[in-house]
């Protein structure tokens, strides 16, 4: 059957990165067959998955690539070998970064084909980082003094054409810039995940382009995929059914996610009820928070594979799903975690652990409370306790919990700091001893005996 309609997703399934199985979520969504050009990167953990992803596509159009990072070798190295394997005319193209080696694709395509109707769609602020620095990478310079050429007689058509004077891209670009610049121009469609993201990258581009912009964007938040997909597996969890199960499904912590106001709502506490809750953690760098969580309430356990993931969401009571912090660096929150769609065709209640003002918290979930305020974290365990029958009218709050909390912190440091002075010791140690040996007359006497073995 022939297509008119193409995806561009440089880590598309069976690669298990989680941009590319957005992007198979937005084909399985409009639910009907395209093509897609791809990397032939591949995860085993995602076999199952991909014959599934099979059923929505035409054609896969494999580009042999060597490198996942995103920086201009690679981009290049996509866009070339992408642009030679696409063979026909296509109605509507569609690129979604992350990685923006896709937007660069998407854009030569239009190049040489300008009636295709590009769509184009942002996971995340791009120029922007997590703490709100520009991204200054330097191996993300493109020092191709003919593209950035290329691009710029482009930008002088399009000013032209459209009585514009939008500036020309200067020596020596970022390329998370360039692929950001290139979408507001030239693209025909573009997507944001939520508003708060529109507003952060447009309102903070260097370049005053909001208008146009906004003029062919929408917001369309992460797609959820059909029931169909979460009984595809049947995952035993070995879960008592006498408890209330609650999950966390995320990869890894501490830095722009937490869990203590999830910890102080478990711990200050004194019900009779709380052993009947029972918190998993599904974390991928699962160390650290092993060594922080309180009390046997909360179980650490290693991520499942993705259709396990999916099954899995539908047997918990309850899942929890909290905002990257942004407050310190950000006016408004720009993320929306991809989670909660995945969470949303789970049939399962929902925790939000929300931070004020973002789209997290205007979703309109059975459980909201402000990751800030702690003890709205705890009221709303305690509604959970209610909701499920257990409720307690002689619960009552511990007041020290935050000095234990304290005093637990500070004798975590303290046995670290002391492991890793003893372990710089035992290096120094070693180091004195290999110096020791290596000055010794018999090092030196043995030293054409080691060279005839050597050789």
């Amino acid at each position: 059957m022939d297509c008119d309609e193409l995806y561009i997703s440089l880590l598309f399934p069976p690669s298990d990165y989680v941009s590319g199985i957005t992007v198979f979520k937005r084909i399985a969504e409009n639910n009907h067959k395209v093509d897609v050009v791809q990397s032939n990167f591949k995860s085993d953990d995602f076999t199952e998955f991909n014959r599934y992803v099979d059923e929505y596509i035409n054609n896969r159009i494999i580009v042999d690539i060597d490198c996942k990072i995103d920086w201009p070798a690679c981009i290049f190295k996509f866009v070339d070998k992408g642009i030679k394997a696409i063979k026909k005319d296509y109605k509507k193209i569609y690129s979604r970064s992350w990685v923006i080696s896709n937007h660069f694709l998407a854009f030569e395509y239009k190049l040489t084909h300008p009636e295709v109707f590009w769509c184009a769609e942002f996971s995340d602020p791009l120029i922007y980082g997590l703490s709100n620095n520009l991204r200054k990478h330097k191996q993300m310079i493109i020092d191709d003094y003919d593209y950035v050429s290329k691009i710029n007689h482009y930008i002088d058509i399009y000013n032209n054409d459209n009585g514009t004077d939008y500036p020309l891209i200067e020596k020596n670009p970022s390329a998370y810039f360039v692929a950001e610049y290139l979408v507001y121009l030239f693209s025909d469609e573009i997507i944001f995940t939520n508003n708060n993201q529109q507003q952060i990258m447009l309102n903070q581009f260097p370049v005053d382009i909001k208008q146009m912009a906004l003029s062919k964007s929408e917001i369309k938040h992460h797609p959820t995929l059909d029931s169909k997909f979460y009984r595809i597996s049947d995952c035993n969890l070995d879960l008592n059914e006498n408890n209330i199960n609650v999950a966390y499904f995320g990869t890894d912590y501490y830095s722009k996610r937490h869990f203590e106001s999830l910890f102080y709502a478990v711990e200050s506490i004194n019900h009779k009820y709380k052993n009947k809750l029972h918190i998993h953690l599904y974390i991928s760098d699962d160390k650290l928070v092993k060594k922080l969580i309180p009390s046997d309430i909360f179980t650490v356990k290693k991520p499942l594979d993705y259709l396990d993931f999916l099954n899995a969401t539908t047997k918990y009571d309850v899942l929890i799903v909290n905002d990257v912090l942004t407050k310190d660096n950000y006016a408004i929150n720009p993320y929306l975690p991809s989670k909660l769609s995945d969470y949303l065709g789970s049939g399962s209640d929902i925790w939000a652990l929300y931070e004020p003002g973002s789209s997290l918290s205007k979703a309109d979930l059975k459980y909201k409370s402000d990751i800030y305020d702690y003890d709205a974290c705890r009221v709303e365990l305690l509604k959970i306790l209610d909701d499920y029958g257990l409720k307690d009218d002689n619960c009552t709050i511990n007041g020290d919990y935050f000095n234990q909390r304290l005093t637990d912190f500070n004798e975590l440091y303290e046995k670290e700091f002391r492991r890793r002075v003893k372990l710089e010791r035992e290096v120094k140690k070693l180091k004195k001893e290999n110096n020791e040996i290596k000055s010794s007359n018999s090092w030196k006497i043995t030293k054409p005996l080691r060279r005839l073995r050597n050789k």
